[in-house]
């Protein structure tokens, strides 16, 4: 961002550069669609042109945000994939775990996916060679070990090492021990933070912190309040980090912390996750989280004076009412849809043609765990978080429609 904005002093060319991310995203799904999923090109065709007219990616391309370039790296990281899974090449597999990576480093979210795909595509891509394992000679089964044992084998050592550099290099410009993050105990404990009791640390000073009433979370039902519990300065979260006098040391006592409550009371942790679901389904509630997402609030003092070295005069423009703005909050509906879309890939498994089903049940599994991870760390409805759905999602319809229109075409 700082080498496409600092020497022209204008944002325009972020948007320029997030607007190519969004023809990439959709360029890539209809490549998907019609290399993988024996789609037309015709309906790929239109639905990726729907894909770039998607409400959050017209937005966010518009927005100083990891979320347009992190959905067409998604995009690349299931094209290759499924191109691993088809041709089964050690250097597919590499690029695989070198797309994974950067996607890592736009959003620590994709870390499970990443992880699942290490183990799942080489089993995928090995055991559907020969056909069912009760179909395969002694010598075929022989094969098919021996292959997925250097398969799987490389594509650890890879996500081993990569990472660990990733890790490494963080740390070193962070100037702190390798990791992915340094907030993630912080966001652990504003999840969990209504279920925290002083019993959940060996630290006195810390326990007499819990112990305090929450000022934002004191109810389930107050709105944003376990957002707030992470970023208020007298928050939870802001509590003990002036406890503990180093951001570090209280992030890594918030993860313990967190840990602790999750063995504690795993019910309750379920209960959290299963609430915010079903705040999906409030218009109201979702109201508010979708004018945050969408920027509308006053711009603090620091904030406008940054703008202003871009010739932007920005007081008002949180509240400019601009038709992407409209656009994404008017179809709120849709983000219940992308929060099921593992229920829709699951009925294209059970409706497809059975050479694509490897995939579809790649995509599943991978699609299943994102918004699962996404979910039950989430402390509110976002649907900025499942942004990258909308390209499983798309994955899926079209394949449902190439169904009914195949179909059509029989009769």
């Amino acid at each position: 961002m700082r080498s496409l904005t600092s020497r022209a002093r204008s944002l325009n060319s972020i948007v320029a550069f997030q607007t190519f991310a969004g023809i990439v995203t959709s360029l890539v799904t209809a490549g998907i669609l019609v290399r993988f999923m024996r789609v037309s090109f015709a309906i790929a065709s239109v639905i990726a042109t729907l894909l770039a007219l998607e409400p959050q990616q017209l937005l966010f391309e518009r927005f100083l945000l990891t979320e347009s370039i992190g959905t067409a790296l998604f995009a690349i990281f299931l094209f290759l994939a499924f191109e691993y899974l088809c041709g089964r090449q050690i250097w597919v597999l590499a690029g695989v775990q070198i797309i994974g990576i950067t996607l890592v480093m736009f959003r620590v979210a994709y870390v499970p996916s990443v992880l699942m795909t290490t183990v799942l595509a080489p089993l995928i891509a090995c055991f559907s060679i020969n056909g069912p394992w009760s179909a395969m000679k002694e010598t075929e089964r022989k094969r098919t070990l021996q292959r997925l044992a250097i398969h799987l084998g490389i594509s650890i050592l890879l996500f081993a090492g990569l990472h660990t550099a990733y890790q490494r290099w963080n740390g070193r410009l962070s100037k702190l021990p390798p990791a992915y993050s340094y907030a993630d105990g912080f966001f652990l404990l504003a999840n969990v933070s209504t279920l925290a009791k002083p019993v959940d640390t060996d630290n006195p000073e810390l326990a007499a912190v819990i112990s305090q009433p929450l000022v934002f979370a004191s109810t389930p039902d107050q709105r944003n309040g376990r957002n707030q519990e992470m970023f208020s300065p007298v928050g939870l979260i802001g509590r003990i980090k002036t406890a503990m006098n180093s951001e570090y040391l209280a992030n890594l006592e918030c993860k313990r912390i967190a840990y602790r409550v999750i063995r504690r009371d795993p019910i309750g942790f379920l209960r959290l996750a299963f609430h915010t679901y079903l705040r999906f389904f409030s218009k109201e509630y979702m109201a508010d989280v979708l004018s945050t997402e969408e920027g509308i609030k006053a711009l603090a003092p620091d904030e406008a004076k940054l703008l202003s070295l871009y010739y932007l005069k920005a007081e008002g423009l949180p509240f400019t009412k601009t038709l992407t703005r409209q656009y994404h909050f008017g179809v709120w509906p849709y983000y219940i849809v992308l929060l099921h879309t593992p229920l829709i890939l699951l009925a294209c498994v059970f409706t497809s043609d059975k050479d694509i089903r490897r995939f579809l049940w790649f995509l599943l599994v991978i699609t299943t765990l994102h918004t699962t991870v996404v979910q039950i760390v989430g402390v509110e409805p976002s649907p900025r978080h499942l942004h990258s759905l909308a390209v499983p999602l798309a994955i899926a319809i079209a394949v449902l429609i190439g169904r009914i229109s195949r179909q059509r075409e029989t009769t």
